[in-house]
Formats: structure tokens, sequence, C-alpha cells
């Protein structure tokens, strides 16, 4: 499973139900004009966040700006008041801050609900002013309007595993591969231009079977630390990962531990600390070096390094096997 198109910062307005109005209505005795009865309006509905652990960022509501509840309805006769307005429910994903009117609230729990009472007073019907002095009383109100803010929403991920990775370096064939997913694949020099976000499944190499969020990062470039690139950007969601997939292309056999020192030279200067962290590093498209080449890197890396080869044109998948066993044995 994989969620396009990365938003994890949005503004919109949300916007209560208007309150029903009251009514003027008199009981009728022998045609005779009786006591007022005329009832009271309902309440307008109120805006309503809900955590969806299903959801992963904000492309669900990215096209609508407005989001405004139900109005309540109004007064009937024998002193009935009119239905309250439905209210409208929002689904965001875990780890959401809503900030509104100075408040901030962060929903972290799967069906938390945040209500905001936006929602207008219904109006008041004749039954309600008549008195002693004013026995048929003809008064009524009608509701107040629902209010109207804008709400902040931004996303704090707690991905378990990031795919990190120099341009071109096959990072997003690798995530299609252990998600199923189908991120957007071509030569440009940064392809992916914000996160894709898959769902990893453990299978059954783990006694604990679970879903963990994956992301493939924007490809990090020398200097990435100082705002060059896109990938310093979304590096904040590497804080609390588990796990980290570093892919080198080995391509080219010379260069392939300057690449690795370019990744974490930009991790510790983006003050990630990676030395608590476990890593995988992949040697992506191994399938365009001698085979001597791979012995070569097998001996110089074997004992610093958890590491695993891969190619798409592998047809039997066995690297991806192979890279699985390895990330669920770190789970």
């Amino acid at each position: 499973m994989i969620f396009k198109n990365f938003i994890d910062k949005i503004k919109i307005y949300c916007i209560g139900g208007n309150g029903g109005n009251g009514i003027i209505h008199f009981k009728k005795k022998n045609k005779k004009i009786g006591k007022p009865d005329g009832g009271n309006g309902g309440k307008g509905g109120n805006i309503i966040f809900i955590g969806n652990k299903n959801i992963y960022n904000f492309y669900n509501i990215k096209n609508k700006k407005f989001y405004k509840s139900y109005n309540g309805l109004q007064g009937m006769k024998n002193c009935k008041n009119g239905k309250n307005g439905k209210d409208y429910i929002i689904n965001v994903p875990l780890g959401t801050k809503i900030i509104y009117n100075k408040k901030k609230i962060k929903i972290k729990k799967n069906k938390k609900k945040i209500k905001i009472i936006l929602g207008g007073k219904g109006g008041k019907g004749n039954n309600f002013y008549k008195s002693s002095i004013n026995p048929k009383s003809i008064k009524f109100s009608k509701g107040k309007k629902g209010k109207k803010i804008l709400v902040k929403l931004i996303l704090k991920i707690n991905n378990d595993i990031s795919i990190l990775g120099l341009p071109n370096t096959g990072k997003s064939t690798i995530l299609s591969l252990i998600t199923n997913s189908k991120p957007k694949i071509d030569n440009y020099f940064f392809t992916t231009l914000k996160p894709n976000i898959g769902i990893y499944n453990n299978t059954n190499d783990s006694i604990y079977k679970k879903n963990y969020i994956i992301m493939d990062m924007p490809a990090i470039i020398k200097n990435c630390y100082k705002g060059k690139g896109l990938g310093n950007k979304y590096l904040k969601y590497i804080k609390n990962n588990k796990i980290l997939l570093l892919v080198i292309n080995c391509n080219n056999i010379k260069n392939f531990y300057k690449q690795y020192f370019i990744l974490k030279n930009e991790l510790l200067k983006s003050k990630i600390k990676i030395n608590n962290k476990k890593i995988i590093l992949i040697f992506s498209k191994y399938d365009k070096i001698k085979k001597k080449d791979i012995i070569k890197i097998k001996e110089k890396i074997n004992k610093k390094f958890n590491f695993c080869f891969f190619s798409s044109k592998d047809n039997k998948k066995k690297n991806i096997y192979i890279l699985k066993k390895k990330i669920n044995k770190l789970l």
C-alpha cells in the first residue's frame, strides 16, 4: 500500500451550523386560540476531528478548504424543539496537531475525538416567552449563526523505517517492491519530490505481526543540511525511526564509501543521532558491476555493516526476500 502526494501541513476553514429558529404557534381549543406552544429551534452542528490510524497525511482533505456542519431545524408546535444539526466529522492521521484560537491539541490515539464547538444556539419559541403577565406571547427569536474559524493542521508522523540515498539510487523501486506500491520511478535527478509513504508488513518472519510505516525520502545531496536539494525539509521524520535503509549505488565501486559518508555526514549535521538506530546498507544496481567487485565490497564491509544487495532485474526477487528478512530481524 502506498500513499502519494504527501501533505503534512494544511489550513482549513471550519464553520458551525446555524441554530434553528423558534416559532410562534398556539394551541386551538374549540376554534379558539389557546396557550402558546411554539417550540425552540435546534442547535447548529459542530466540527469533530477524529484520529484515524488508516490515514497517513492530509491528502484526503486537500481539495476542500471550507467544512460546514449542518444547521439545526426550526421549532415545532406542541412545544417540540427542532432537531439539532449533525456534527461534521473530519478524519485526520494520528499525530495531527490542531491549532485554532491560540489552542493546540494533538491527536495521538485512534478514534480519539476533538470537538470544536462552533454551532449556533437555537432560537426560542413563543412558549418560552409566555408568562403570567404575557400569557399570549407572540415573541420568538431566531437561531444564532454558526462561528467560522481558521484551523491549522500540522502532522508529525512516527514512521518506523526510512529509505535514504543520493539521487538515482533506486529508493523508490525498493519501496515499490517491499510494500507492493507504485511510486513515481524515473531517471530524473530528483524523481521523489515529496516523501512516499508505504505500509510494510513483517509477515511470517516475526512472532509479532504488525504493519509498519515506511517512508521513501527525497534524495539527499551534499550540503543538504544547509538547505540544498529537497531532503532536508523532511529529515525531521527520521528522528524517531527504528531502522534506516541507506541505499548506495554500487554502479561505481570506487565511490560507494563516499556515498555512505555523505549520507552519514548530512544526518549528523542535521542533528539526527544515528548511533542508536539500526542501519541496513543496500547496494543497489549490483547487476551493473562485475562479480569480483561484489566480492571486494563484501570483504570490505562484512564486519562493519548489516548489508544486502539489490537489483530490480532480479526476476526471482531473491534479494527482496533477503532484505525483508534482515528488516524483520531488526523490528
